[in-house]
């Protein structure tokens, strides 16, 4: 039984290996309807009316989080065993930059383009160099430069610094290097914000469009508004990568 069990989660792994969903993203929509694997996102982006004002508000109309993860980030001081707070409490507007990136990173349903494999805990993927505007990535190094840090636990002897002394002055390498998963760019019209008024549409959204459009080498076409209608092809072009990935988990706790 073992051996047959064994079999078979090495051939799980072989069809993950083989069908990494990112790599079966073959149109422009499936790249805008997919978030990203990880443990506290949706499978797809959908409304999260729970989300209000007060808590990663800009994603409300279409979300990769729940109301619940959003909570989560608003309220918890070590969120993903992250603190804040390891040389000290952080200020407020910093606190508050580090809280809008992390809205970010768990509600976003724009950063499809940029997902790339990376097999952790929590995480299947993550994103890399998704372009973030400039005059954003300044005010968030203005508004935590002066707070002190080192890196999430402090290793003994080590010293808690201004962010300003660790990333030298650079407000570009402090948002490139905090979490790697940036690029700051001077195009305002082709880069991303971390938070915007709900009231207005989506501006990363036609950005993320314009990327897929040139993975693919197609013409780029503006739509106003998430555009849903492609959401079943999405779906169906991840779930061999997915299945393998479960299979191989199940048959992994059979094996053991």
């Amino acid at each position: 039984m073992r051996r047959f069990a064994f079999s078979l989660l090495l051939i799980s792994f072989l069809i993950e290996a083989g069908f990494s969903r990112l790599n079966n993203l073959n149109t422009v929509e499936n790249y805008m309807n997919i978030c990203m694997l990880g443990m506290h996102h949706k499978s797809s982006p959908s409304p999260e009316k729970g989300l209000t004002s007060k808590i990663c508000s800009p994603w409300a109309a279409r979300s990769c989080c729940t109301e619940e993860t959003a909570l989560d980030i608003h309220t918890d001081p070590t969120w993903l065993n992250f603190d804040w707070n390891h040389c000290g409490s952080l200020s407020p507007s910093c606190r508050e930059y580090f809280i809008m990136d992390s809205c970010f990173y768990s509600c976003s349903p724009n950063v499809g383009p940029w997902l790339v494999e990376d097999v952790r805990k929590i995480r299947k993927e993550r994103f890399k160099d998704v372009p973030l505007c400039k005059p954003e990535c300044d005010n968030w190094y203005d508004a935590c430069k002066d707070d002190l840090t080192c890196i999430n636990k402090c290793p003994q002897g080590s010293t808690c610094k201004k962010f300003s002394e660790i990333y030298e002055n650079s407000s570009s390498l402090f948002c490139e290097k905090v979490f790697g998963s940036f690029k700051v760019v001077d195009d305002v019209d082709n880069c991303f914000h971390l938070w915007f008024d709900a009231k207005y549409p989506n501006p990363n959204e036609a950005v993320a469009r314009r990327r897929a459009s040139e993975i693919l080498n197609v013409k780029y076409e503006h739509v106003e508004g998430a555009k849903l209608t492609d959401h079943n092809k999405a779906v169906s072009s991840c779930s061999v990568w997915e299945l393998g990935w479960m299979l191989s988990m199940l048959l992994l706790v059979a094996v053991l």
